[in-house]
C-alpha cells in the first residue's frame, strides 16, 4: 500500500472528483475512506449501499484499492456517524455512565442491543462487498475508528461495575498470566485495561461476523496516550488499542490482524517511541493516520 486518507466527512459521491486527482498527484495506489453506519442503515432494517457501490465502481475505473473505515458505534470515541435512530434512543442503546451516575457521551460497550445493531449493519456491508467486489478493490477494513472514551476511564453503569469487581476473564488470565480482580491484576491501569477488554471484545465480535461473510484483513486504530507515560497515565482514549493495553487487545480481539497508532505528535523522539511500541513480533506496524503538515513528512523515513 501507498496510501492516503480522505477527510473524515468525505464519504459522499460529490467529493470524489476532488479525491481521485490527489491520489494521482501523490502517486498513491490505495485510498482509506469512511463508510458510515448512518449511510448504510439510515432507517432501521432498510439498507442503502449507493455510496459503497459508487466508491467501488470509481476505484475500479481508476485502478485504485480501498481501505474502508467503518464509522459506527465509535468514531473518535463518539457516535456521531451512527444513525439517528441509535443516537436518539438512550434507553435501547445506553451511553456510558460517569462515577456520579450521569450520562456520558460514549455508547457503552456493555449492552447487546448496540452491538447487535452495529454488527447487523456491518455484516450487510460485507455481504454487499462480496457481491460487487469480485476483483478485490477493497483490501482491508477498519471496524470502528479510535474507539474508547475521553473524559472518564470506563463505564460506571451497574453492569460495568459488577464486571469490574469480578475476576478478569479466563482468556485474559491465560494470555497474560495475571489473575484476580481487575484492580489486583492491573493496578493503576485497571480502569483502562477493563475498558480495553470490553471494547475489544465488542469490536472483535463485529469483525468476526464480517469476516465470516468476506474474509478481509481488519485492523483497529488508536488515539494515543503520551509515548513515555507511566502505566495508567498519559491521556489518550481509554479502552482503545493504546500502546499501554496492546496485550489486552491481542487477547480480546483475535479477529483483528493488528492495532495501529494514529500519530499526531511532532516530536521526533515521541514519534519514534510510538513506532517502537507498535512494531512488535505479534503486531505489524502501520500508521493509518498522521499529521498533514509538511513537518510530518520526515517521519515517513522512521516508519520505513
Amino acid at each position: 500500500m501507498l496510501g492516503v486518507q480522505a477527510n473524515n466527512s468525505s464519504n459522499y459521491p460529490a467529493i470524489l472528483p476532488q479525491v481521485w486527482p490527489m491520489l494521482e498527484r501523490l502517486h498513491a495506489n490505495t485510498l482509506e475512506i469512511p463508510v458510515a453506519w448512518e449511510q448504510i442503515e439510515p432507517i432501521e432494517g432498510k439498507f442503502d449501499f449507493s455510496w459503497l457501490d459508487t466508491l467501488v465502481d470509481q476505484a475500479r475505473a481508476r485502478d485504485k484499492r480501498l481501505v474502508l473505515l467503518w464509522f459506527a458505534t465509535w468514531k473518535n470515541t463518539g457516535p456521531s456517524y451512527a444513525p439517528a435512530w441509535v443516537k436518539t434512543d438512550n434507553q435501547r442503546f445506553p451511553r456510558m455512565r460517569t462515577r456520579e451516575g450521569k450520562t456520558h457521551y460514549v455508547l457503552s460497550p456493555h449492552h447487546r442491543a448496540t452491538l447487535e445493531a452495529d454488527k447487523r449493519a456491518f455484516v450487510a456491508m460485507m455481504r454487499r462487498l462480496r457481491a460487487i467486489d469480485r476483483d478485490h478493490r477493497v483490501i482491508m477494513v477498519q471496524p470502528q475508528n479510535e474507539v474508547g472514551s475521553y473524559g472518564q476511564p470506563r463505564d460506571f453503569g451497574p453492569e460495568a461495575r459488577a464486571a469490574f469487581d469480578a475476576p478478569i476473564p479466563e482468556e485474559l488470565a491465560r494470555a497474560t498470566r495475571k489473575s484476580g480482580t481487575w484492580s489486583k491484576a492491573y493496578g493503576a491501569l485497571a480502569d483502562s485495561a477493563f475498558n480495553a477488554w470490553h471494547t475489544a471484545r465488542y469490536v472483535d465480535e463485529i469483525a468476526a461476523a464480517g469476516r465470516a461473510v468476506l474474509d478481509l484483513p481488519m485492523y483497529c486504530n488508536a488515539a494515543l496516550s503520551d509515548a513515555f507515560a507511566e502505566l495508567g497515565k498519559g491521556g489518550g482514549a481509554s479502552g482503545g488499542p493504546d500502546w499501554q493495553v496492546i496485550d489486552v487487545w491481542k487477547a480480546a480481539a483475535p479477529h483483528i490482524d493488528f492495532v495501529a497508532p494514529d500519530i499526531y505528535n511532532r516530536d521526533a523522539k515521541a514519534y519514534a517511541e510510538y513506532l517502537r511500541h507498535y512494531a512488535r513480533a505479534d503486531n505489524a506496524l502501520m500508521v493509518p493516520e498522521t499529521g498533514n503538515a509538511a513537518e510530518y513528512a520526515r517521519f515517513f523515513w522512521l516508519a520505513l
